[in-house]
């Protein structure tokens, strides 16, 4: 238990408390840009194996919940929307992403008419599902850190665009939301057919029927049949 939360710890601060802060800055003027980003990326993917592994190596039985088929049932649901929206996410040409303020010429259509950061939303359902599926502690702490950097990390990243001048970035922010769906409710943004991407949701259900599928091949042996 000790190397998962000695991975989530440092998977919380190489997010939160680098890329999220001030240091990131300092960080990229003394080692320039592309050298900061190799050596945040290889700090955030070493932190993430170390969570994995750590997961890996820890038994699944003290438990603050037990599982059940009702909650079984909800996280299906839950992990649909998820993959959906983490593909469709990933698909699309977001500002937001590292090293891709180019996609601010390019408008604002499809699943950045419902949320400025539908990766990180699909990564924060796919985190809560989990959650409500395994009620043992090393879960909590597994998926509680992704789904507490999920959320923060949107913050963090609002906060920081937010402070820029450049007038694309104050129009984006602007006629976009964070939380799905309130730039459309608050007349921001219209909905249209067009703004569908297909090949995003076709990825997505497939990517879900695969996952459901072959989970017990991906989870340690847990079937969802």
């Amino acid at each position: 238990m000790e190397l998962l939360i000695v991975g989530c710890a440092a998977f919380l601060v190489t997010h939160l408390g680098i890329s999220g802060t001030p240091l990131r800055g300092v960080l990229q003027q003394k080692l320039g840009a592309q050298p900061y980003l190799g050596l945040y990326s290889l700090l955030a993917f070493g932190s993430l194996g170390l969570m994995i592994y750590g997961y890996g190596q820890v038994p699944h039985i003290d438990y603050l919940w037990y599982p059940s088929t009702t909650l079984y049932a909800m996280t299906k649901g839950i992990m649909l929307v998820a993959l959906v929206t983490l593909v469709t996410g990933t698909l699309t040409k977001n500002p937001t992403a590292v090293m891709s303020e180019a996609a601010l010429d390019l408008g604002i259509t499809g699943m950045l008419k419902i949320t400025r950061h539908p990766v990180q939303w699909g990564i924060l359902l796919f985190a809560a599902g989990h959650l409500i599926a395994n009620g043992d502690k090393a879960s909590i702490v597994f998926f509680g850190t992704l789904a507490i950097l999920s959320f923060f990390g949107m913050l963090s990243m609002d906060a920081r665009r937010r402070q820029e001048t450049d007038a694309r970035w104050q129009h984006f922010m602007a006629e976009t939301s964070m939380w799905p769906f309130a730039a459309v409710l608050a007349g921001r943004q219209k909905l249209m057919v067009s703004d569908i991407n297909w090949m995003g949701l076709i990825a997505g259900l497939g990517l879900y029927a695969a996952v459901y599928w072959l989970h017990d091949l991906v989870s340690g042996g847990a079937s969802l049949f």
